[in-house]
């Protein structure tokens, strides 16, 4: 999933420029970290054969270490909110389950700590809900 949600992000034009690595952000400017804050199982039915169907919620946390004089980090942070619900709504986000339509959200876009170095870390939520199908075959 991380490999997934890695590629789907070097694609956002916001953050064209960064050095994308999976894990947390390091203090060099324009540099950025995601890891996985878990996945959490929303609804499970199971079928009298035995298929069962899970939706599923996939948190991700995204740190950017930018220049703290940068002006323009807020408008990256928008931009990047804004690219992410139009490529799930066109059907362009990362595919993390096996059936059903996947719906990618990016959200609470913040600076979370500012250094006396001059950089500032910013933090984006991302959440990916997906079908899983199970069958005997595939468990």
């Amino acid at each position: 999933m991380l490999t997934k949600m890695t590629a789907f992000l070097a694609r956002a034009p916001a953050l064209q420029g960064l050095s994308l690595t999976v894990g947390d952000v390091g203090p060099a400017p324009y540099t950025a970290g995601l890891w996985c804050r878990g996945i959490t199982v929303l609804d499970r039915r199971e079928n009298l054969l035995g298929r069962v169907t899970q939706r599923c919620r996939a948190e991700f946390t995204l740190r950017l270490c930018l220049p703290r004089t940068d002006a323009d980090n807020a408008a990256r942070l928008l931009d990047l909110q804004t690219w992410a619900a139009a490529e799930s709504a066109a059907g362009r986000g990362p595919v993390l389950g096996n059936a059903g339509r996947e719906v990618l959200r990016a959200e609470q876009g913040r600076m979370e700590r500012a250094d006396a170095g001059g950089t500032a870390v910013y933090t984006v939520r991302l959440q990916a809900e997906y079908t899983q199908v199970y069958t005997e075959e595939t468990t």
